[in-house]
């Protein structure tokens, strides 16, 4: 057997004692950036959407309430020490008991300029997306002046893929008939494609006060056209339990946890063209 000399058995050992070291400081590099990445928490789980993308890698963006079944959103945290706090409106910041002394607090608007149905309405209005998105912008630049410029471009990315993900909804979707009785969704998918109705404010003002009557007549007439009813975890109960009795219909979902905003816009078409295509099946049967 081959006895190994204490010269070669030296050189391996420093050789380790090398690798151990080049991994420290590897490991310490990666703590190092992720300490100058600013950190951010967001009042609501509609800003996480639009804050993370704009953050990109220069950021760490947690939301401190979460959607329920309902839709309706839940606080599930408080701001951490050194974090940049980003809210609606100082009633929005109250909600989670933010004070507006917080030296940490930036609001997007000093008072909601709409409800908060507009509102949820507004993160699915490819009109509406890019003024959040740039306000959101501001704030984070001011805060990191250093990363200006990538902000800047962040926010052009996210024209560009507003942009773009629309264009797939329109190839998908062309010549689909739909009936909106969403309470936010809907608001993407008419300012993707031209098949989509929506009921004037007052008839459905009258379907919310009661007037069951004109509601079943216009569900009715859609189905007899063939319509998909399209709804959304926001729609009224009134209205969903009326659409019920109608077997074309879909219910889109929330936007998942963790998945990025434009994803989930793409999965809104794709959702709706899948139970299209099923409809499509059983009507030949």
């Amino acid at each position: 057997m081959r006895k190994e000399s204490p010269r070669r058995g030296l050189l391996f050992m420093l050789r380790l004692m090398a690798f151990a070291l080049i991994l420290s400081f590897g490991c310490r590099g990666t703590e190092a950036a992720a300490a100058g990445v600013m950190k951010i928490a967001v009042t609501s789980p509609w800003l996480y959407e639009v804050a993370s993308f704009i953050g990109g890698r220069q950021a760490q963006v947690r939301a401190l309430s979460v959607w329920n079944e309902a839709g309706n959103t839940v606080a599930t945290g408080r701001p951490r020490a050194g974090e940049l706090v980003i809210a609606f409106d100082p009633e929005d910041a109250a909600r989670l008991k933010i004070g507006a002394q917080n030296k940490n607090l930036r609001l997007l608007y000093q008072k909601r300029p709409m409800s908060e149905a507009k509102m949820r309405a507004a993160f699915f209005d490819p009109a509406m997306l890019p003024f959040i998105a740039q306000e959101i912008m501001k704030i984070m630049a001011a805060a990191d002046q250093k990363n200006y410029s990538y902000y800047q471009r962040r926010l052009a990315e996210f024209q560009s893929r507003i942009d773009s993900t629309m264009g797939i909804g329109r190839h998908l979707l062309a010549g689909v008939n739909m009936l909106d009785l969403t309470g936010a969704e809907g608001t993407w998918v008419r300012s993707s494609i031209t098949g989509v109705v929506r009921p004037p404010e007052l008839v459905w003002a009258g379907w919310l006060a009661g007037d069951s009557v004109a509601l079943r007549a216009a569900l009715d007439e859609a189905s007899r056209r063939g319509w998909l009813l399209l709804l959304d975890p926001w729609t009224p109960e009134a209205i969903r339990s009326a659409a019920t009795a109608y077997p074309y219909r879909l219910t889109l979902p929330l936007p998942p946890k963790d998945t990025e905003f434009f994803v989930f816009l793409h999965e809104i078409f794709t959702i709706i063209a899948n139970r299209v295509k099923a409809g499509a099946r059983r009507a030949k049967i």
